[in-house]
């Protein structure tokens, strides 16, 4: 009897170190989070869906670069009167794309839209889309209907959003391996019915989540437009080139002080570069504003920004394949 008390103890606790996970508001970043992320420039395959599934990205990720997806109150952003009910400005990389959100609902996240600085803008008119509802557990799934506008041009178009947390199990990234994984899939179309050739995009998102995590730990999308792709990008939780494992960027350097005046000092925590690297300073816009080379971090580096306007910034150090980001607000 004792032993198959104990067999059956084995038996619950490896269940339950097995167990399908269930994905809360712990996953939403908030304003003041800075999340760095490496890129790889490679459309993979998503692989298998279902219950207790073994993905194993190893071997086939590469990193890119690094950067960090920076959250922003949207009112320091130029897009504010866009997107007036949104609570929360992700920027993903220098100028390169603005997404709108609210996340104070406990139950969902909401999109609002989103803008590639001049390119275009797109935002969903009087209907925003219910990105996320929370809890999400294996086998969630629903359809949202919304309608886009998209600029330039004004063209309008009705849209669907399908969402479906369709597979758990464990994921194997180049630098660990995590186990009580989610993963959602996320598909949006948009039909344009503004002009008279039909025009469409699709954008298909895979999405893999830890409950105890701020943002995915992979990221698999692509944005097909009129039948081609235009964009696709892997998003992942790793840093294997530079030996640094899921740390903080606070970790590699800071701002001092942060809000500043007219002087910062760029303090660096830990050696990043085996080389020289430059140093720039962009506003939200992407524009670059001050750049400087360096050739090593022995020494605080002392920064004169007087000559800024009031204002968020962003201090990008990078070596031409690595890219490091922080926040910097301009009193």
């Amino acid at each position: 009897m004792r032993k198959l008390y104990i067999l059956l103890y084995i038996t619950f606790i490896s269940f339950a170190l097995q167990s399908q996970p269930v994905i809360t508001t712990n996953v939403l970043p908030v304003i003041g989070d800075t999340i760095l992320m490496s890129f790889d420039s490679t459309l993979i395959p998503a692989g298998a869906s279902g219950a207790n599934v073994s993905w194993d990205f190893s071997s086939i990720l590469h990193q890119d670069f690094v950067f960090a997806r920076v959250y922003l109150n949207p009112v320091n952003t130029p897009y504010s009167s866009t997107f007036p009910n949104a609570k929360l400005c992700r920027t993903d990389g220098i100028g390169s794309a603005y997404s709108f959100w609210d996340n104070t609902n406990p139950s969902k996240s909401v999109c609002y839209g989103f803008v590639e600085p001049n390119y275009y803008t797109q935002h969903y008119n009087n209907l925003p889309l219910n990105y996320y509802k929370f809890p999400i557990a294996y086998g969630n799934s629903y359809v949202d209907s919304i309608s886009a506008v998209t600029n330039p041009g004004n063209l309008t178009g009705a849209g669907k959003y399908y969402f479906n947390a369709d597979a758990w199990g464990s994921i194997k990234l180049p630098n660990k391996t995590v186990s009580n994984v989610l993963r959602t899939k996320s598909v949006l179309y948009i039909g344009d019915s503004s002009i008279a050739v039909n025009s469409y995009s699709l954008t298909t998102e895979y999405a893999w989540y830890q409950a105890s995590k701020k943002e995915p730990l992979l990221v698999i999308s692509s944005i097909i437009i009129n039948h081609v792709l235009y964009k696709k990008f892997v998003l992942f939780d790793n840093n294997s080139s530079t030996g640094i494992d899921n740390r903080d960027i606070t970790e590699i350097f800071k701002v001092i002080p942060n809000p500043a005046k007219d002087n910062v000092i760029i303090n660096f925590e830990t050696s990043i570069f085996d080389k020289n690297f430059e140093l720039s300073i962009y506003d939200v816009l992407g524009k670059k504003q001050f750049t400087k080379q360096l050739i090593n971090l022995n020494d605080s580096k002392s920064l004169d920004i007087s000559f800024l306007s009031k204002g968020l910034y962003i201090v990008k150090i990078t070596d031409g394949k690595q890219v490091y980001q922080q926040k910097m607000i301009k009193e």
